[in-house]
């Protein structure tokens, strides 16, 4: 049996066992009303706020916070007259199989540039001097817990280290300093995954969303990066945001405004308060002087549908035929 068809029989088991559900385009998540008694959305059947994914078997809902891997399981808790349809269609979590990602270390030899020295090695002196001609201070290296290391593939990179809302680490960027093609090399992490440096968030507070780490280092405390353009229900960050109605400033580069109203719209309708920061004339927070976001996020207008309409009609070249 083709991985399709399998995706469609699982999707059709769910239809069947609890009635009209929501698809997504990718057709791996399927949205339906919360199981959980004591879900705000339990049996308000125009709020399908529980997601179930028939690719992977996760399921998560974004009110609630209820979560789970094993949609065989799921099913004999919660629709049990379809049990055994579904340890035939849901073998995957039968097995109790585990997802596994790669362990994430920081660097052989990360040193921490704010304890740079004059008997430090001069490639990490070098990634001190590159991230002070950024007008950061040491502050700042301290607070990012900034590093750099002599040797490898990571050497002459500035290193900026991602640590979760239990003070693990869970991922970490790597910026080169020199004119390469490549600016940056990850760790092989789904970014849907993390959040980055969770442990810096306050989840009751405006949170501010940039796109990448140096924009992150010249942005508000409460804030974080989405390590790109795209936020999507998939994100670990938006479910998080959903679940906890943080109020959120979109503050990304002016070249992604279709993708601004396209996640501004999206929180909007999980009821999520969003306000869009115009940055220009700057192309990007990371270029910006020290303290200068503030005055941005300040002015920062409540986000509405008519935005994303005047978005998409500047977007429609002259001449064009509708």
């Amino acid at each position: 049996m083709s991985e399709e068809l399998v995706l469609r029989n699982r999707i059709k088991l769910i239809r069947d066992a609890f009635g009209d559900v929501l698809i997504d385009r990718d057709g791996v998540n399927v949205a339906i009303c919360c199981v959980n008694k004591k879900c705000t959305t339990y049996s308000k059947s125009h709020k399908k706020k529980l997601c179930l994914r028939v690719d992977n078997e996760f399921y998560h809902c974004w009110v609630c916070g209820m979560r789970g891997k094993g949609l065989a399981r799921f099913f004999k808790q919660h629709a049990s007259r379809y049990s055994a349809a579904a340890q035939k269609l849901f073998h995957v979590s039968l097995k109790e199989k585990e997802v596994v990602q790669e362990k994430v270390e920081l660097p052989k030899g990360f040193t921490l540039l704010a304890n740079v020295s004059k008997y430090t090695d001069p490639d990490i002196k070098a990634c001190r001097n590159y991230v002070t001609s950024r007008g950061l201070s040491e502050k700042h290296m301290w607070y990012f817990r900034m590093g750099a290391t002599s040797s490898g593939n990571f050497r002459r990179r500035v290193i900026i280290p991602s640590f979760d809302d239990e003070g693990y680490l869970n991922y970490f960027t790597a910026r080169t300093i020199d004119d390469l093609s490549r600016k940056y090399v990850n760790p092989k992490i789904k970014r849907t995954e993390i959040i980055f440096n969770e442990l810096n968030i306050n989840w009751q507070e405006q949170l501010v969303i940039v796109e990448g780490p140096f924009d992150l280092v010249k942005s508000t405390q409460n804030s974080t990066c989405v390590l790109g353009s795209t936020l999507t229900e998939r994100h670990l960050l938006f479910q998080k945001i959903v679940k906890n109605q943080t109020p959120v400033v979109l503050a990304l580069d002016p070249d992604a405004k279709e993708k601004t109203q396209k996640i501004a719209s999206l929180l909007s309708s999980f009821d999520v308060e969003v306000k869009v920061a115009d940055i220009a004339p700057y192309d990007d927070i990371g270029e910006m002087p020290v303290g200068v976001v503030q005055e941005f996020i300040a002015k920062a207008a409540p986000w509405s549908r008519n935005d994303r309409l005047r978005t998409l009609i500047s977007t429609i070249r002259s001449g064009s035929l509708i």
